[in-house]
């Protein structure tokens, strides 16, 4: 945790003190929302009596979140990629690829005092090793990961530009390696995530799944249970470990955006997170490094991992691995 926290006082320092460009412009369609001739209204779905939203209702942090690129229908979710860690040509050589989408269940009208009660979210996201550098180039491994969650927006000042953005809530996440018997691998989680936020001075885009913010903090807390399968490999490996010691029993997150350089380059994001509450010899840290291509939805994509719990089948194993690639966003 010392070296996290030396990561974080890093993060926010460079947040604070890079060059921001100018402040962010008031939006002052926000403030003041036209009402429609009588003959033009449409009804509300939830309550046929009435027309539009109230002015509070469509004021509220849910309705002014809606409709922006993070919250479309379909959209993104965790980062999307697709990279490698060698040329092809060497034998070790590994494609790792990640495709993770959310689907916003219920339409965003459905209000119970002004606020939406029930941001309902599926989300899955698959990760893939692929053995690119070998004969027939077969796939390692693949890890599925199904989610339901509720995304509650809070936005509240917690102090100056420190603000309480997010609270998830998490009933089922499921994650597997589709595999049976000896090689399968899988696990279920109920998840409690806090995100904070850092605003920023500038107005950024949320371009490739990027923070809004200058800088973000989430930490994520489960309940994990059906992990038995991890549990008996390792007796059978003679280790009197189990597999929340590798996954620990939560994870701490940090991410900063646009804090290198600017100009057309400017549009870059760090992203590190790490287990919370595992074993303290089994420490685990992801870094990525994103650098948004201009005019285009691809980004430059850089990871690299340090530690255990890469993949279920890789939990127990200590690697230190790169990649390089691209990201995507839709």
């Amino acid at each position: 945790m010392k070296k996290l926290m030396i990561a974080f006082i890093t993060v926010l320092f460079f947040a604070v003190n890079a060059d921001a460009g100018e402040l962010m412009g008031q939006d002052d369609t926000a403030k003041a929302v036209p009402r429609a001739a009588p003959e033009s209204q449409l009804q509300d779905i939830n309550n046929p009596e009435s027309t539009l939203l109230t002015v509070q209702q469509q004021e509220s942090p849910q309705s002014k979140y809606f409709g922006r690129k993070t919250d479309r229908p379909v959209s993104a979710h965790k980062t999307n990629f697709f990279s490698v860690n060698r040329w092809p040509a060497d034998e070790n050589a590994q494609v790792k690829y990640q495709i993770s989408m959310k689907f916003r269940v219920l339409e965003p009208n459905l209000y119970v005092l002004k606020y939406n009660l029930f941001p309902v979210y599926f989300a899955y996201t698959q990760q893939t090793l692929w053995n690119v550098g070998r004969k027939s180039m077969p796939y390692e491994e693949t890890n599925y990961n199904p989610e339901l969650f509720l995304d509650y927006q809070v936005n509240a000042t917690i102090f100056r530009r420190l603000k309480l953005r997010n609270i998830v809530i998490c009933p089922i996440e499921h994650e597997s390696n589709g595999l049976a018997d000896d090689l399968s691998r899988s696990w279920n989680r109920e998840y409690v995530l806090i995100k904070f936020g850092l605003e920023s001075k500038e107005r950024l885009q949320i371009t490739n799944s990027f923070l809004a913010d200058k800088a973000q903090l989430y930490v994520k807390l489960w309940y994990a249970w059906d992990y038995s399968d991890q549990d008996a490999y390792l007796r059978t490996m003679g280790k009197n470990d189990n597999f929340l010691n590798y996954m620990g029993q939560g994870e701490i997150g940090i991410s900063i955006r646009n804090f290198l350089w600017g100009g057309i380059l400017k549009d870059h994001q760090l992203d590190i997170q790490t287990p919370i509450f595992r074993d303290i010899h089994k420490d685990s840290y992801k870094l990525e490094f994103r650098q948004q291509l201009p005019n285009m939805n691809f980004a430059v994509y850089m990871q690299f991992w340090s530690g255990y719990g890469e993949t279920l089948m890789r939990f127990d194993q200590r690697g230190r691995r790169g990649f390089v690639g691209l990201s995507f966003s839709y």
